[in-house]
Order: C-alpha cells, then structure tokens, then sequence
C-alpha cells in the first residue's frame, strides 16, 4: 500500500510536508481532502484526524507537521527499505500542524 499523503489547498504545512518527502525520496500518494470527499471522509472516520497535512506511512500515522518526527520516522523507514534489499539481493546492499478543518 502507498504512503497517503492528506492535504488541502493553502496549507502551508502541507506544502512544506510534501517537500520533506520529495527531498528524501519518499513516494507518497497526495490525497486532496477539498477535491475528493472520500478523502475527507477517510481523514475524519477512518484516521480520526481534522487536521492537514496527515501522512500515513507504514503503519504510521502522523498529524500535523513536525520535521523531526517525520525525521524519525524516514529514518526508520529507510532502514526497512536497505534492509530488505539487502535481503533480496545481498551483493547490490553495499552500494508544523495546520488549522483545524472547518467543518462545511
């Protein structure tokens, strides 16, 4: 499953998340809560979150940009990546928070 990316236009933490992840090559899928109200409803029910951006990556889930979670947490991820391709083919294995949503 790809990594969800929550967002809404005018978010500036949004825009600053979503730059974080493009900078460390992490793939994501960005879900505009505004243009599809799937999303919005997956965002509020599903993920108990009102607040963008929301990144849900692996089995986390966090809310709000803070960069040294996200720091962690690509840490983290990273590692399972170089792990598994160590695994898979062990000679390659050298080489802020935005405003609550308004509701309406």
């Amino acid at each position: 499953m790809p990594n969800q990316f929550y967002t809404e236009p005018g978010c500036a933490a949004c825009m600053d998340a979503k730059k974080f992840l493009i900078s460390r090559g992490i793939p994501f899928e960005e879900r505009d809560i505004r243009t599809n109200p799937d999303y919005l409803r997956i965002l509020t029910e599903e993920l108990d979150s009102r607040t963008t951006p929301t990144l849900v990556l692996a089995d986390n889930i966090i809310v709000g940009f803070d960069q040294a979670e996200y720091e962690l947490l690509a840490s983290s991820v990273g590692t399972k990546r170089k792990r598994r391709l160590s695994e898979a083919e062990p000679n390659l294995s050298n080489s802020r928070r935005a405003p609550l949503l308004k509701p309406g």
